[in-house]
């Protein structure tokens, strides 16, 4: 559902720190992970372009790659994305697809070449591209029956874990959007779930202050599902430039701009087995929209040597990525108890929240490529990145200081090796890929899990022009729970395997 529905009653502008909303450790693969996009002839050798170059997308690897373009060249690209979510819950199983359209890629490279033969520096290309680096957009969806531990009890721990004052819970105001701003001034996120969950009779207030009873059957079991519908990308603007020096030496750097755009709409439910007495409540519904946005900046170095004709060699550095952050949130909570009266509440408040930073890892690539002439090439890249350097700032901040702390504790330092070939027949080209990603988390807090994709493709050359077509397959398995908690989660995950299908094509054209 769209963030824009909703009446803006009141935007609350929460301070980062005791105000900071439920965000999660894992929330930095949403930053750190991009799909193989970019021109088809890049994604049909699974992106070993590290000691290749010739092609835009290669510089996003190894901005030395600039260099060894010849002409003038500019690419545009389109893919279209079939993705297969399968879902685990307590031994349920359930699936979602996505189908979608995306702009993978567009730019241009310009050639300015030195005809002094005693010149060192015998070629200079500038490069301009923008490559959209993760399609975020996504439906999941998992339920089964959980035995022991209700949707409710997330508003009860978090009321009485937070002592949260009665009348922050039970306010007098004039309104339900009012009331819902007060809470969160006073007792910031916290304050609001035990506000809500009171509101909507989940909750009722104990015998002394900040304490919380349940007004659910606590020792029944629980039939619970959750829709996940995310939307939204993450994408690149890079600025190249890139020098040939002598007959064997290439190097370049580029300038990156990033940006964020995400919107995830979570809906968790439960009904209840046994519900219990009239009065108590027998099934909930808990509504989130997060809404995500923000730019980011990072630079890549790299050089590639030509350790024969036809041996070469590629050595690139990228630099973390440094991201400024806003989230804006809307919530609601629906009951209904067992004397059939139902309870919807959905303050049309928009939480505004402070901006906060994210710094993600350096990656460094090494590359090996073999030229065979006019008949095509082997490449094989590998990347290193050590996961546990992301960090989330103001560190001043409690609950960023709590998100990096289990950041170090549950990711790891990670390689990935890409291997790609081209065969030329003439004017077809001929290509395939593999590429492998190990997991960023540690073997016992395994939230995402290996990465496995192959690929393949073909190119038609016609005149200065050339058409590709690549089909890119990768399987990934990874974890979410009921509810999103920063510390420990209680509830057990839904493990979600995810199979992603891209087919892109793209229309390269020499000038």
């Amino acid at each position: 559902m769209n963030r824009h529905f909703y009446t803006l009653v009141s935007a609350i502008l929460l301070s980062a720190g005791a105000y900071a909303q439920e965000a999660t450790p894992t929330d930095v693969m949403r930053y750190n992970q991009s799909d193989l996009n970019g021109t088809a002839r890049f994604r049909g050798m699974s992106g070993a372009f590290g000691a290749v170059g010739g092609d835009l997308s290669a510089l996003s690897i190894n901005p030395a790659g600039g260099a060894i373009f010849t002409y003038n060249t500019a690419a545009f690209s389109a893919s279209y994305l079939a993705k297969s979510n399968k879902a685990n819950y307590y031994g349920n199983e359930t699936s979602k697809n996505y189908n979608g359209l995306d702009l993978g890629q567009m730019g241009a490279v310009f050639v300015f070449n030195n005809y002094q033969e005693s010149a060192t520096m015998k070629k200079f290309t500038i490069g301009l591209n923008y490559e959209s680096t993760k399609n975020l957009r996504n439906d999941i969806k998992f339920g089964g029956l959980n035995r022991d531990k209700s949707l409710g009890d997330y508003f009860l721990d978090m009321a009485n874990g937070a002592a949260i004052p009665h009348n922050v819970a039970y306010p007098k105001g004039p309104s339900a959007e009012q009331d819902y701003i007060d809470a969160g001034y006073n007792a910031g996120f916290a304050g609001q779930q035990a506000y809500l969950a009171h509101e909507s009779y989940l909750i009722n207030t104990g015998a002394k202050e900040g304490t919380y009873e349940a007004n659910y059957n606590r020792n029944s079991q629980y039939q619970q599902a959750r829709y996940l519908s995310n939307s939204g990308f993450t994408s690149k603007f890079s600025g190249n430039f890139a020098a040939q020096l002598g007959d064997r030496f290439y190097v370049g750097a580029n300038l990156n701009v990033h940006v964020v755009d995400y919107t995830q709409t979570s809906s968790a439910a439960e009904s209840i087995v046994n519900p219990g007495a009239k009065g108590s409540i027998s099934s909930m519904g808990y509504f989130n929209e997060v809404y995500t946005y923000g730019t980011g900046f990072s630079f890549n170095l790299g050089a590639i040597a030509k350790v024969t004709e036809s041996l070469r060699a590629g050595l690139s550095y990228e630099s973390p990525t440094w991201y400024s952050l806003k989230d804006e949130s809307t919530q609601g909570i629906s009951t209904s108890r067992v004397d059939d009266t139902n309870t919807v509440l959905f303050p049309r408040v928009v939480n505004v929240f402070d901006s906060y930073r994210l710094r993600t890892p350096s990656k460094y690539t090494g590359s090996l490529a073999y030229i065979f002439k006019d008949k095509g090439l082997i490449s094989v890249d590998y990347t290193y990145k050590d996961y546990s350097n992301n960090e989330f700032r103001p560190t001043s901040d409690g609950t960023y200081n709590l998100m990096n702390d289990g950041i170090n504790v549950m990711m790891q330092g990670s390689s990935s090796v890409r291997i790609g070939g081209e065969y030329l027949i003439k004017q077809v080209s001929l290509r395939a890929g593999y590429r492998f990603e190990q997991s960023p988390y540690k073997d016992e807090f395994k939230m995402y899990g290996d990465l496995n994709s192959f690929s393949a493709g073909i190119g038609y050359t016609f005149g200065s022009s050339r058409l590709d077509l690549s089909y890119n397959r990768a399987h990934q398995s990874y974890k979410t729970y009921l509810v999103d908690t920063t510390g420990p989660n209680p509830y057990q995950a839904a493990n979600i395997k995810t199979t992603d299908n891209f087919v892109s094509l793209t229309y390269n054209i020499n000038f």
